[in-house]
């Protein structure tokens, strides 16, 4: 026989297991009849997998989270967009894509779901610079900011304190540290960066020219003219091809992922790359300098000159095609959501609000977010260094080339800018834009 407190206690333990298997019961029953999204990203969204299942739950709209390369991302979306196919619902959009993008109306404008479901206060949140760079042109908004990431120099606080080395500030620093830094026969190097012709080396060459005050067009809107035929960009060019000296073994063909590794594993002494790579060279689990690296300004070629913070990000955008708007649209709220970013942030160090960007947290794990916070406030950064315009593209294929060629020291640095810089030109002109 069962005692009433026994009897109490089953029947308590069979209407919890009862209530769990209803609510497990009632979420797929809601998120079938929310029905399901497809949303294509790149590699570094594989972090959200783990909180998909949250927004799931809170909203019942089951999502299909399709991960792909940056370069694979880019040819399958384009040609979605071409053929008019709606084979995903939202997409993953870099800041150097809004221009194509929005000529020519491959995604939808937010704007009107924006002024009905966001609150003035809730976009004051939002860091301006992001909001304004990844998803504004024409007039409209069409994507809603995700990430924020600034071009900075990482080095070894280690290795500069043993060698008696202040933190780099100009190109000249960054020659002599790179140079004293470097012992081949212990397989330490003084810094790498991409080299490999395409996009990658067009995109850290540009944050290169932008620390050094250069601007890749002189005066957009109103003077697309490409000014890297002048003495600035060949003598950025020139120290960049410089620092291979003081590379790695096969750093020719290093691309971005090379040069993370690079660092990761305790390689190099130095590089320059987006804050969204800089968060892998301190996380303890994935590194084995992390706790030794500091960071800085992209390199003045005087130290009086302003420092510079070049900066991207993507956004999310909802493909203009797809009948799932109010789906789409409440997964881009949720993804770019105070709490959803601030648990990003202390994952991939890519917040685009303040309130993430300030978090107690996310500052002590990723020490250089208060200086993003005080660059934003300041205006100090520059989302220009990469021209947001339909013609980034041919941008890409024309400095990409020329400037391995100058790497591989088949051609020179001022004749593969000057070549560069006149394809450039033609693209801009065809594409409609004013020269002078």
């Amino acid at each position: 026989m069962i005692s009433g407190i026994k009897r109490r206690k089953t029947f308590g333990l069979i209407a919890a297991a009862t209530l769990t298997a209803t609510l497990m019961t009632s979420t797929a029953a809601l998120a079938q009849s929310k029905g399901s999204i497809t949303v294509s990203a790149v590699s570094s969204f594989k972090l959200i997998e783990a909180l998909v299942p949250e927004f799931t739950a809170e909203t019942g709209i089951a999502v299909d989270l399709q991960i792909l390369p940056y370069d694979q991302l880019r040819q399958r979306s384009t040609a979605e967009f071409v053929s008019g196919t709606a084979n995903s619902d939202v997409y993953a959009q870099d800041i150097v894509w809004l221009g194509e993008w929005s000529k020519n109306a491959y995604v939808r404008p937010l704007d009107d779901l924006i002024a009905r479901d966001i609150t003035p206060d809730d976009l004051k949140d939002v860091l301006p610079g992001a909001f304004d760079a990844v998803s504004k042109q024409g007039g409209k908004t069409w994507s809603f900011p995700v990430t924020a990431t600034y071009f900075l120099m990482y080095y070894r606080t280690d290795l500069f304190k043993q060698a008696g080395l202040a933190e780099p500030v100009t190109f000249a620093d960054i020659n002599t540290a790179a140079e004293k830094l470097t012992a081949k026969d212990k397989n330490q190097y003084g810094i790498d960066m991409p080299y490999k012709r395409g996009e990658s080396f067009a995109t850290w060459f540009l944050a290169a020219y932008a620390g050094a005050g250069g601007k890749i067009l002189k005066d957009a809107p109103t003077d697309f003219t490409p000014t890297l035929d002048s003495p600035v960009a060949a003598q950025v060019l020139k120290n960049y091809i410089g620092w291979l000296k003081s590379a790695p073994n096969g750093a020719i063909g290093h691309d971005r992922p090379d040069q993370t590794i690079a660092m990761q594993t305790g390689k190099i002494a130095m590089a320059a790359t987006f804050s969204v790579n800089g968060t892998e060279f301190v996380k303890p689990e994935v590194s084995s300098v992390a706790g030794k690296v500091g960071y800085t300004t992209m390199p003045r070629l005087e130290a009086s000159q302003k420092p510079v913070y070049p900066f991207g990000g993507f956004g999310m955008a909802i493909n203009a095609k797809t009948e799932k708007v109010e789906n789409s649209w409440a997964f881009i709220k949720w993804l770019s959501s105070a709490k959803v970013q601030t648990k990003l942030a202390l994952l991939n160090g890519t917040p685009m609000r303040y309130s993430a960007l300030r978090d107690a947290a996310v500052q002590a794990k990723f020490p250089w977010m208060p200086v993003v916070d005080k660059a934003e406030q300041a205006g100090q950064v520059s989302p220009d260094f990469r021209p947001r315009y339909p013609f980034w593209p041919q941008i890409v294929e024309a400095l990409g080339l020329q400037l391995n060629s100058a790497a591989l020291g088949t051609v020179t640095p001022e004749d593969a800018l000057k070549t560069a810089n006149e394809q450039i030109r033609k693209a801009i002109v065809a594409a409609g834009y004013p020269v002078k």
